[in-house]
């Protein structure tokens, strides 16, 4: 029997060894890293800053160390560039940040806790927000606060129940001994006071603030990691939040960063907190679990083994098992991840990255949207404004749907990180919230001395799906196929109107554009699905160069028009326009242009003696232009000066040096088809070639040639008169009409 018991014994603890050594599907070495360096990134938020579907980040820079701006890197398609998109034009010690639709006008606004004043230590500062108009913040901030404070952190939420965004502050500085209390600021129809509605009657220097609903009565309460309490939460009464704590830990250390969550999946928000020993004693990770009935436990009920200058901490279901597992990281020291078994979590790590540095925040996101799929869950919940998603962190939050209607910007709120929603009035039968939700998310983080990093996830997402081509000219047939494991049923919707049900089907695409491709899959453990945008791109775009004729010794101006199926960020555009006629290049505008409002258009090469330019465009996104949208029209006209010499030119595009033609719409880089322009010299209907247009001599010449086999015209395509082909009759007619009947000119 104590065999039999040892060996049971022994094949457990095998199980449990091979369950919590296993390997993270984290990469330990970044694939991303930002551009910028000693501007100590501290705050990071990620979110959709353009509202083009693609997640952007937002960091708030300086610390305590120097005077540095606020940065935002626009995603490009998925994939994040090296060099920021947008820098603020102001340069503080900032500390964290917050983001979120302050304004109600459908573009998320940049919250930023700034910790000290330009003198550093010995002056406070006023934070500020940069509200969002258009697709990009403005460079300089829109709000500050008027009491200037000492704060390092920032959190939005919705504590008084109406559907916007209110901003709390976590203020003072141990460092100096400067204690104060906490502070809200309330928004009022999409503008926040500056001066605080809430202060908090405690007085101490807080290092961070959340927002969470910890006893589920449908609000949101308050949380601080403080210098010398430790975690502390104020309750929330049907909207207001009380001045002293109902609850603080028990450990008096340092707090440093604070997050609520669902760790042993109750239903009910535990209270994970990092402890920092720099000026204190522990530096532990600490889980505060919920009881069930909404009180959290004074004493930590899960412990990391070791302690630290804990900092950073974020919660996700990385190995997509039911539970939020936990990231964690430490200055001067390596980030890591505790895996969740049984509803807590590993004392030891699983993973540990490779880089030592000093983390600042932890983010759980799809950079490259690959594992996303569109969620929605319903409430029924009766009275209650707040809900909690099923997933969090969300992706996006896409649309809320309250007793059938669709409610605008201003009737809601939200947080991506923790996943609730806000109404600003309550639902009489139903919620529900469209969100996408990422089962493969990537760990970010944000480093006070190095770089902002990214580690890759690893994991197949749920839906995968491939083509056998993805880009060429219209029409386009593709060949889809399905490698989804386990999947038993298929619905593909391949973005322009079409469908199948066919696991790999085969598509023909007729028309130009960018599409998106959606798959539901039946997989083992439920409906899934996946869209990959621009999968499939058709190009059916052209540069199109007008015929016509050049007026010896005079000037012409000749449109270069586009028509585009897709998007237009940049251009390079070579033109020829050699012949037997001498043309000068004189200029160029885009007066009428649909380019007129580009940021730069500029000619970017010239050779007289070939007779050839290159231009330049490019919309200037990272200012705010948009790209130039799919249509058709003229982008550039060019002013010539004509010479001596008849005959033709033929103006084209065609190579100037290393300038090739190129049609940059961001997702893909191609070159159009090209339709050559052939000018010809002479006026139109001078027959004769004297230089005037429909006299007597160009009628004598024509009715010569015609019937009497006389000398041909001086321009055979200046005879013909009514633009059709070939010289006959009608054109006899139209020239008479217009000479004596007040007829329509010539039209060659």
């Amino acid at each position: 029997m104590r065999i039999k018991l040892s060996a049971y014994m022994l094949l457990a603890s095998l199980i449990l060894l091979a369950t919590v050594s296993a390997q993270p599907p984290i990469e330990t070495s970044p694939f991303w890293q930002s551009g910028e360096y000693n501007v100590y990134g501290t705050g990071m938020i990620w979110e959709d800053c353009n509202n083009d579907g693609y997640i952007d980040v937002f960091f708030s820079n300086g610390n305590d160390i120097v005077l540095a701006s606020n940065t935002i890197y626009l995603s490009q398609y998925g994939s994040l560039p090296s060099a920021a998109s947008w820098y603020s034009s102001n340069a503080e010690y900032s500390g964290h940040c917050a983001v979120g639709d302050i304004d109600d006008d459908g573009f998320v606004d940049f919250a930023v806790a700034n910790y000290l004043g330009s003198e550093g230590f010995s002056t406070a500062n006023y934070s500020n927000l940069y509200l969002n108009s258009g697709g990009l913040p403005n460079h300089g901030p829109d709000w500050y606060n008027a009491d200037s404070i000492y704060t390092f952190s920032c959190a939005l939420g919705d504590p008084d129940g109406d559907g916007d965004l209110d901003l709390a502050f976590a203020t003072g500085d141990a460092y100096t001994a400067v204690y104060t209390p906490e502070r809200i600021y309330f928004n009022v129809d999409g503008s926040l006071e500056t001066l605080p509605g809430w202060q908090s009657a405690v007085v101490d220097a807080a290092m961070d603030v959340t927002w969470g609903d910890v006893d589920n009565d449908g609000d949101l309460d308050l949380a601080f990691a403080y210098d010398n309490m430790g975690a502390a939460v104020f309750l929330n009464n049907a909207g207001t939040i009380s001045t002293t704590p109902g609850w603080q830990s028990q450990n008096s250390d340092p707090a440093n960063t604070l997050i609520f969550g669902d760790v042993n999946n109750d239903g009910w928000l535990d209270l994970v907190v990092a402890f920092n020993y720099q000026l204190g004693s522990g530096g532990f990770f600490c889980v505060y679990f919920n009881d069930g009935a909404g009180n959290l436990d004074v004493n930590p009920g899960w412990e990391s083994a070791t302690p630290g200058y804990g900092s950073g901490v974020s919660l996700y279901d990385y190995d997509n098992d039911g539970d939020n597992d936990l990231a964690a990281g430490r200055w001067w020291d390596r980030a890591r991840i505790y895996e969740n078994i049984g509803g807590t979590f590993t004392t030891t790590p699983v993973w540990r990255a490779d880089p030592e540095t000093v983390v600042e925040e932890m983010a759980w996101i799809d950079v490259d949207g690959n594992g996303v799929e569109q969620r929605a869950d319903t409430f029924y919940t009766a009275g209650h404004k707040l809900f909690y998603v099923t997933h969090q962190p969300l992706f996006s939050l896409d649309s809320v749907l309250v007793d059938g209607a669709v409610l605008s910007h201003g009737d809601y709120c939200y947080d991506m990180v923790s996943g609730w929603v806000s109404l600003g009035t309550a639902p009489t039968v139903s919620a529900i919230v469209f969100y996408k939700y990422s089962f493969t998310n990537d760990l970010a983080i944000s480093h006070w001395d190095t770089y902002n990093m990214v580690f890759a996830n690893t994991n197949r997402p749920p839906v995968e799906f491939y083509a056998d081509t993805t880009v060429g000219w219209a029409p386009l047939t593709v060949q889809f196929t399905d490698s989804s494991l386990g999947a038993t049923e298929w619905l593909y919707r391949f973005g322009d109107g079409d469908s199948s049900t066919l696991r790999d089907p085969v598509h023909t695409y007729t028309a130009g554009g960018a599409h998106d491709v959606y798959l539901r899959t039946m997989l083992p453990d439920g409906s899934h699905n996946h869209t990959t945008r621009k999968m499939i791109v058709t190009l059916a775009d052209t540069i199109i160069i007008p015929d016509g004729f050049l007026p010896p010794g005079g000037s012409i101006t000749v449109p270069v028009y586009l028509s585009n199926s897709h998007p237009m960020d940049q251009l390079v555009l070579p033109i020829q326009y050699a012949g037997d006629i001498d043309l000068t290049y004189d200029s160029y505008d885009t007066d009428s242009c649909r380019t007129d409002y580009f940021d730069y258009v500029a000619l970017a090469g010239f050779s007289p003696a070939s007779k050839k330019l290159a231009f330049s465009f490019k919309a200037g996104i990272d200012i705010g232009n948009p790209p130039l949208s799919p249509g058709y029209g003229p982008i550039i006209n060019l002013n010539f000066s004509v010479g001596v010499g008849n005959g033709t030119n033929t103006i084209d595009t065609t190579t100037l040096g290393s300038r090739l033609l190129e049609l940059d719409a961001g997702y893909v880089v191609y070159q159009p088809r090209v339709v050559a322009g052939v000018w010809r010299t002479g006026l139109c209907g001078d027959i004769d070639g004297n230089g005037t247009v429909g006299d007597i001599g160009d009628l004598v010449h024509l009715v010569d040639y015609m019937f009497n086999g006389g000398p041909p015209p001086v321009n055979m395509d200046a005879a013909n008169i009514d633009g059709l082909d070939g010289i006959d009759i009608s054109d006899l007619i139209h020239l008479v009409d217009y000479m004596f009947n007040g007829g329509p000119p010539p039209v060659c």
